[in-house]
């Protein structure tokens, strides 16, 4: 069972709390040795546009390593699902290299 942790210097909704935690323990199914993830929640206003970026970025804690993604997109949800996305890739690709096929 991994740890999940969320920081945000902003309230989580229940919404996208589920959400993370749902999607961080499908990354599970990719790597069976992750011990835990941090996801960072961030939002900065983008430069010469009135709109806010929303970015997260998130680290998962491999024996010894810890591997590290983030995304960027107008809402939580999407730079959560990029994140993710680019975590997985990772993910298939440290499971490789521990495991070549012979």
């Amino acid at each position: 069972m991994m740890y999940i942790q969320v920081h945000a210097n902003f309230h989580v909704s229940e919404h996208l709390q589920q959400l993370i935690e749902e999607k961080v323990n499908k990354l599970a199914t990719f790597h069976d040795r992750i011990t835990g993830a941090d996801i960072f929640l961030k939002s900065e206003e983008k430069r010469h546009e009135q709109a806010l970026e929303q970015t997260v970025e998130l680290n998962i804690q491999l024996p010894g390593q810890v591997l590290h993604s983030e995304d960027h997109a107008d809402t939580y949800e999407k730079s959560l699902q990029g994140a993710v996305d680019k975590m997985r890739k990772q993910l298939l690709k440290h499971k490789e290299q521990l495991h070549p096929h012979i």
